[in-house]
Formats: structure tokens, C-alpha cells, sequence
């Protein structure tokens, strides 16, 4: 009897183990970044934030580019931090776990760096003004 409740307990802790890494951002900073295209996706004909074609074309190439890259890392990250979930909660000893610890770092990293790109990016294609007025609609 303790052993099946104990793998119907597994069981739901993997199982909200996965969806809790399927919601979590795959950044190394997290909360302490904009997260530009979404907010410009959110106030795309904004009259104050006054976008014009050519900067819609470039920001929708950004936010292509970075959502394709960070999508494509958090869909290798969840199964990793899955797999250390599991391997931990079945007695796995630390040592045995550097390597798969090592690549969800690696990854994040990445997704982390493409964050950084699609930032900078952004902050090109809008100007100094456009960049103030995103700032205020996203305080609001």
C-alpha cells in the first residue's frame, strides 16, 4: 500500500513538476527585463506609441526571430529539468546530476543572450521617444 501511494505522489509531483517548467520563463534573469515585442504586440496601434510601417516590418522580424530561438530552448529545457526532478526525487546523487544541470544552464544562457539581442534590436528600430512612451504604457 505505501508503495502505491508513494508512486501515485511521484507521479503528480512530475507531473506538476512539468507543467510548472512549461509556464516558467526560460531566462537566467527573470522580472527585471522588458519584454518588448510582447508589450509592443500589445500596443501595436497605440496612436501615442505612433509606429510606422517600416518599424512594424523590422519588429515583426524581431520578434519572429526571438520567439522561434526561445520557444525552440524552453521546449529542451522543460524535459531536462524534468528529468532532474525525477532523477533527484529517486535518490540521484548531486555528481550524477552536473551534466544535465550544466546544459539547462548552457540553455538558459542561450535564451538569456537572445533576450539581450531582441532588447538591443528593438531599441533600434524604435526612437528615444517611442522607447519613453512603450516604458509608460507598460507601467500602467
Amino acid at each position: 500500500m505505501n508503495k502505491k501511494l508513494f508512486l501515485v505522489v511521484f507521479a503528480i509531483a512530475i507531473t506538476f513538476t512539468s507543467l510548472n517548467a512549461a509556464k516558467k520563463p526560460p531566462f537566467l534573469i527573470t522580472g527585471m527585463m522588458p519584454h518588448y515585442t510582447m508589450d509592443i504586440k500589445n500596443n501595436w496601434n497605440n496612436k501615442e506609441l505612433a509606429l510606422n510601417e517600416t518599424q512594424k516590418e523590422k519588429l515583426l522580424v524581431v520578434r519572429k526571430d526571438t520567439m522561434t530561438s526561445v520557444i525552440s530552448i524552453k521546449k529542451q529545457i522543460a524535459p531536462l529539468e524534468k528529468e532532474v526532478s525525477s532523477k533527484i526525487i529517486s535518490g540521484s546523487k548531486p555528481s550524477e546530476l552536473m551534466g544535465l544541470v550544466e546544459k539547462i544552464a548552457e540553455l538558459k544562457a542561450d535564451a538569456t543572450k537572445a533576450h539581450l539581442s531582441c532588447l538591443y534590436r528593438t531599441q533600434n528600430i524604435l526612437s528615444k521617444e517611442q522607447l519613453k512612451v512603450l516604458t509608460k504604457l507598460t507601467k500602467n
